[in-house]
């Protein structure tokens, strides 16, 4: 037990002392301990310098796949994105790479091969912007094969998730469109009066929802207005 007594000076040269003391007893087991701490490090180390690597490679390379792609040569990337994604997967790179092959497939008319890669890419939907691109991409190609119910889905998904209002705003419009066109006209009022709320008042947008929703509840009420007018004109005869 240390002398209260001592000044912190003198306690302090007592601990490195005794520390001496045990080093000189254990020698052997100080050198292993140190010898293991150098192998961890140089360990940890080495993964991240490789990681780093990794990452290098996998940056360069998605670079040049991209310049082709933007050189209008979608069909000439998609083999080389698949192998990416395989030999790159796990990086950050990868998940792009996915959101290119998406979109490769879909200006290659392959629209069913594109749902796959994009719908692992939208990860969750926020206001990352590569999850938002392949959210569009995915509600896309699923549009493409004539999956409206689940191309719906994901636009409204994005409308409700996404806090960015250009992108919610064009997911609505999407939702309420294949709305309207599948008939589904009080799903398509609750999205246009979303929209006209979502809207200033003073921009010229929210009289375009107002007046689209009021065109869904005409259509809503079609049927019972031709009724209707049908029995006035017999009358009229």
């Amino acid at each position: 037990m240390a002398d209260p007594h001592l000044t912190s000076e003198d306690r302090f040269v007592s601990y490195i002392l005794q520390f001496a003391n045990w080093a000189q007893r254990n020698t052997r087991a100080l050198i292993l301990g140190l010898a293991a701490a150098a192998i961890v490090i140089f360990a940890v180390k080495y993964y991240i310098d490789y990681k780093q690597r990794v990452r290098d490679v996998a940056a360069t390379e998605l670079r040049n796949i991209r310049m082709v792609l933007e050189a209008g040569q979608p069909d000439q990337v998609i083999e080389q994105l698949r192998t990416y994604i395989v030999q790159f997967d796990g990086t950050t790179y990868a998940r792009e790479a996915r959101v290119l092959l998406a979109h490769s497939l879909l200006l290659g008319n392959r629209a069913a091969e594109a749902i796959d890669p994009a719908r692992q890419a939208v990860d969750a939907l926020g206001d990352d912007l590569l999850s938002l691109r392949a959210g569009f991409l995915l509600a896309a190609a699923y549009e493409e094969v004539a999956d409206t119910g689940s191309a719906i889905a994901v636009y409204q998904q994005i409308g409700r998730d996404v806090d960015m209002r250009v992108q919610r705003t064009r997911a609505l419009e999407a939702a309420a469109r294949l709305l309207d066109a599948r008939g589904d006209y009080p799903n398509a009022v609750a999205i246009y009066e979303r929209l006209a709320e979502l809207t200033p008042e003073e921009a010229p947008a929210q009289a375009f929802y107002l007046m689209r929703a009021a065109e869904m509840r005409a259509k809503l009420a079609g049927p019972t207005a031709v009724t209707i007018s049908g029995e006035s004109g017999t009358e009229s005869g």
